[in-house]
């Protein structure tokens, strides 16, 4: 059976902000508007980087101070699409290797998407991305990132600053 052209727009959403080829895709695949956050409520309650949502600028910023710690391969494992209600969930892994060092951490993650609600298919637009992180590869790859680099910048945000996954 073939696709609608709504479900075939939510799932190219999806897949180009999992792997995209440049910073610039993501941004044009967000609307004006989109907010990022991330989860599990848990983790994020006990690490500050985690919390608050992001707009487009602050998303920007992220991706922008952890790429001088990092450098990742991507790998897309599922995509649910529920069209309905403009929503969608990946499975994927980033293989993250902090720079100067050879270990890759695996960091096997949920993204959940929510999309606008435009009539016209080809202006639909992400509107909003939680990010369900592995805190334990996260922790892995920060530790081996400050034994590097020393401690991290202080506006480093997201996973790779994640200093607390238990109390």
């Amino acid at each position: 059976m073939t696709p609608s052209p709504l479900y075939s727009k939510l799932f190219s959403l999806c897949e180009a902000h999992c792997n995209p080829p440049e910073l610039d895709t993501i941004l044009s695949i967000r609307s004006t508007d989109a907010r990022h956050g991330w989860g599990h409520n848990r983790l994020v309650s006990l690490n500050p980087s985690l919390q608050g949502l992001m707009d487009n600028e602050g998303f920007k910023a992220h991706l922008l101070t952890t790429g001088p710690y990092l450098t990742a391969t991507a790998k897309v494992h599922d995509i649910v699409v529920d069209e309905h209600q403009r929503k969608a969930s990946a499975r994927m892994s980033y293989f993250l290797k902090p720079t100067g060092s050879d270990e890759v951490v695996e960091n096997d993650l949920i993204w959940t998407f929510k999309f606008t609600d435009d009539e016209d298919i080809d202006k639909v637009l992400i509107r909003e991305s939680i990010e369900f992180v592995d805190a334990s590869a996260n922790f892995r790859v920060g530790r081996v990132a400050k034994q590097i680099h020393g401690e991290l910048n202080k506006d480093v945000r997201g996973g790779i600053a994640i200093t607390v996954i238990e109390t």
